[in-house]
This record gives structure tokens, sequence and C-alpha cells, in this order.
């Protein structure tokens, strides 16, 4: 019988191992054994990319690079809006190839995909628009021209929580830019990010403009950051991650995009509509098995609406199905490998030792033996949970909901904002003067007010504090993979050819 993960990579054109100039080959680092996090079967085994593997590709990405960054840029926004449609035509395979290596539900796959076109459309279209200005000189007679020019070969890094759409931001705006970019994929998703590089290919981009080398992140931190013809380092990922890399490249000072982790607060206001908090809280919270830099870290709710709240939760919890993501009708799939269970329930076990309480725990994956080989950790909603405990002071990064109760809404603002990160928020309330009061206080790089998912291809994305530096997304995107250059020039004026009679204007009779 043939083996579905097979068939399906075969049918998405993905051969696993590396990307490099426009074919596959077999890397020169050390092996690894991709598996499906839901039941912990073998998906496929390759070696991964060496030291080696990378100078080769960054060879060809700087070579690439010297045609690539003189393509008109309709030319370049042309072959992006092909890719998205591309990817679009298929959505469904390069779901389900996500949901295998990752383990989120088919639904949430799909949108992910759609997610991810929506970069290559948006950065299709910006790339044809003029980015730059004439200034006025002080001199008669001149002028300035400031314009945006690719800065170079970009070095990507992303996760593996959202291993397409992470990948299309950063590859869409780079190329969009001008910029050749070597794509460090998450070793443990690989698979869908070498299935863009298909996708790719087959849209018309040139050989070398984009390399794909899955590797371990210590020996890719090394690379890119060594070589000074990288000239823009883009991660998605921990601030600890963050913090080594901002310090490796300052042996070449390349331009840095850091968009790292979160502690995200949701403010639930007395005014609120509980009914509408409860049904986004709980879409926010298990999205991705709240494997998510942005999601609900912590929900603070007015002490006299708690229990309120609770009970309009406990029955939007009990009712989700926890499996297999290519299941029917799954809500929640597993954590990405059983250590991340283990940091979950150490967090949990701890909360729970200092007074935090188990108001509910979703177990429905329990009994179904095809599971026995998953990552699954149970969803659980807490009570009683206080600013002091590491569940609250660190990200979760798990299908964990803890409930703050507050009495004062100052004191809830100040308690949201006494942390390190800084990278999403949230305001639930009907009054939306005092909602956007509060949004304008929280020291977030994007609040979402009665909204549960504010991200897009069109507005820009990143973190204040230790949540990063730079943007994703918008115009603001496509600025990071681009360095301004000023030209100072004598500015064009009607002259009388040489031996020339007259001055008529042209055209003139």
């Amino acid at each position: 019988m043939p083996d579905p993960a097979a068939t399906l990579l075969s049918e998405l054109g993905v051969r696993p191992g590396l990307w490099v100039n426009g074919g596959w080959q077999e890397g020169g680092g050390g092996g690894t054994t991709v598996r499906n996090p839901a039941t912990g079967a073998e998906i496929a085994a390759f070696r991964l990319a060496g030291a080696g593997d990378f100078r080769v590709a960054i060879d060809g990405a700087q070579a690439a690079f010297t045609a690539w960054r003189r393509e008109p840029g309709a030319a370049r926004g042309d072959l992006l809006k092909r890719a998205a449609a591309l990817l679009l035509q298929r959505r469904r395979g390069v779901a389900e190839l996500l949901t295998l290596e990752q383990g989120k539900p088919l639904s949430q796959a799909l949108g992910e995909v759609d997610y991810a076109a929506s970069f290559f459309q948006w950065f299709g279209e910006e790339a044809r628009r003029p980015h730059g200005r004439l200034q006025p000189h002080p001199q008669r007679g001149r002028e300035y021209r400031v314009r945006q020019v690719p800065a170079g070969v970009a070095g990507l890094v992303t996760p593996w929580n959202f291993p397409l759409a992470q990948g299309a931001k950063k590859i869409a705006a780079a190329l969009a830019a001008g910029c050749t970019a070597v794509w460090k994929p998450s070793e443990l998703t690989p698979l869908v990010a070498l299935a863009l590089g298909s996708v790719l290919r087959e849209a018309g981009l040139p050989e070398g403009a984009l390399q794909v080398l899955p590797a371990p992140g210590p020996l890719a931190g090394e690379a890119l950051t060594a070589d000074p013809r990288v000239r823009v380092l883009s991660l998605t990922g921990s601030t600890p991650t963050g913090r080594t890399l901002l310090k490796e490249s300052a042996r070449h000072l390349p331009r840095l995009s850091l968009e790292l982790g979160g502690n995200a607060p949701f403010v639930i206001l007395p005014d609120a509509d509980l009914d509408e908090v409860a049904q986004d809280l709980v879409k926010l919270k298990l999205l991705c098995s709240g494997q998510v830099c942005v999601t609900a870290n912590r929900v603070f709710v007015p002490a006299s609406l708690e229990s309120a709240l609770i009970a309009r939760l406990l029955p939007l919890w009990r009712a989700l199905k926890v499996g297999n993501g290519l299941a029917e009708g799954v809500d929640v799939g597993p954590l990405i490998h059983a250590k991340a269970c283990e940091r979950v329930r150490g967090l949990v076990e701890e909360a729970l030792g200092l007074g935090a309480e188990l108001v509910c725990e979703n177990r429905t994956h329990e009994g179904d033996p095809s599971l026995g080989g998953g990552s699954f950790f149970a969803p659980v909603i807490l009570g009683g949970v206080r600013d002091d405990m590491p569940l609250v002071r660190d990200e979760i990064f798990g299908p964990v909901l803890p409930l703050l109760s507050y009495t004062d809404l100052s004191d809830a603002v100040s308690r949201a904002n006494a942390t390190a990160a800084g990278l999403a928020a949230y305001v639930y309330g009907t009054d939306l003067s005092l909602a956007n009061a509060v949004a304008e206080e929280l020291e977030a790089g994007i609040v979402g007010v009665n909204e549960w998912r504010p991200l897009r291809a069109e507005i820009p994305f990143g973190g204040t504090k230790t949540s990063g530096q730079g943007w994703e997304g918008g115009e603001e995107g496509l600025r990071e993979f681009c360095e301004l250059k000023v030209i100072a020039t004598p500015s064009p004026s009607l002259r009388p050819a040489a031996g020339a009679s007259g001055t008529r204007p042209p055209g003139g009779t």
C-alpha cells in the first residue's frame, strides 16, 4: 500500500533535502527524521544542511542578486502574484502536508495557506509602487534623489509553529525589494518550506534567488552571521535566540529584523460582551494549540465577572475535540513534541502547587490508540492565577488559559504592562472610547480591540521591548530589506543642443 505522506510529497513536487540553486540536493550535515506529532509516525528522513551547504547557497544567492535587483519592480511583482495563485491552486495538498508535520487541525492549516498567499499577493503589488522621492536642494539647479535600494542577500530564519506563513511574509518582502534569500526553516517542519521552493520555481523565480536549507539553529546562525555578503538577517523566534543573533551579527552589522517572544495580555473590561469574549478567547487561545507568540497568555477579568465568564467558557471548552489534525471535526491538535508537553505540564503543575485552581480540562484525545505516540497536552482553564507565578511571567506556548482577576482597571493595565515582552495585546469592551483608551496605554506592537486575530498582510506587525525590532507586513515590511541611497545631481532643464540656433520648446513651430 502506498505511503500517504510519500504520495503527497510526490504530488507537491517535494524531495526531502535541500533546495539550492534551483534544484534538490542532499545535505552535508547530520541526519534528521520528520515525524507526525499526532502519532509519532515517521514522515521523512534526510540529511540537514552543513556549513559547506550554506557557503554554496550564499554563493548562489549573491550571483543571482546581480540580475534580480535589476528586474523591474513590476516583473518581480508579477512573479510573486503568480506564486500566490499557484499556492492557492495547491491549497489542499499543502495544508495536508502542513498538518502532517506540524499537527495543527486541517482547517487551521488551510487558513495558514491562505494567509501565506496573501503576502505574495500584497508584496507583489508593493513591488510595483515607487519607493523614493525627490528632495529639493538648497543650491539652484540641483536636486536630491532619495531611493530605497535592495540591501543584498537576506538570511531568513523561521520557526515551526507557522512554517509556511512565516516564511512567506519574509520571502515575499525580500524578493519584492529586489533581494535574494537564504531561508533556514525549522528542522522540525522542513517539508512545507521545501514545497514553497517548488511553487516559486514554477512561478519563474531564477535559480539561486531563493535557497531553502533546513538546518540546526546554531549552525545556521553561525553561517549567516559569519558571511559579510548576508546584508539582512530576519528572524522569527525566541527572545534568547534573538539576543544571540544580535550579538553574533555585530561582526558585519547587517540590517536586523527580529520578531521574538510575547506575553500578551487579554484585558476584559467591565462592560464587555462575555459571549463574544468567550467565543473569541477560545479561538485565540487554542489556535495552533496555544503555540503562538501573539496568543492570550494572561487573561485579566473583573472579579465580579469571573464566574459569569467561566460559565460561558465551560461548554465551549468541553465541546472541543482534541486529536489528529487530519481527522474530521478536530479543533485542537498536539504540541510539536514530547519536550514541549513536559515544559507546559511543569508550568501548570507549578501553578497548581502555588494555589491556582483547575477549572476545566479536556481529555477527548485519550482512548484513541492511534494517538498513543503523539505529543498531546490536555487543554486546561486555570483560575486563581497570580502575577508572581512562572506561568504568568513566562510565555506558556501551550493550550492553557489562565484567569487573573482585577478590581481596578488602572491596576489591571499596569499589571498587563509589567512584562519584558511587548508583542501583542487585546482589549474587549462595548464602550469603544474606553477600550481604545486602554489600547493606547498597553505597551505592545499591535493591539486587537474586540478582535482576536488583528494580523493581515496589509498592516505592519512587530513588537516593543524584548519582543524584537523591525516590522513585517504592510509597506514597512518591504523597507526592512532595503537600504537608503541618496544621489545629489543637477536637476533637468531645457538647454539648446550644441550648435542649435534657437531655444524653441519641444513641439514649437
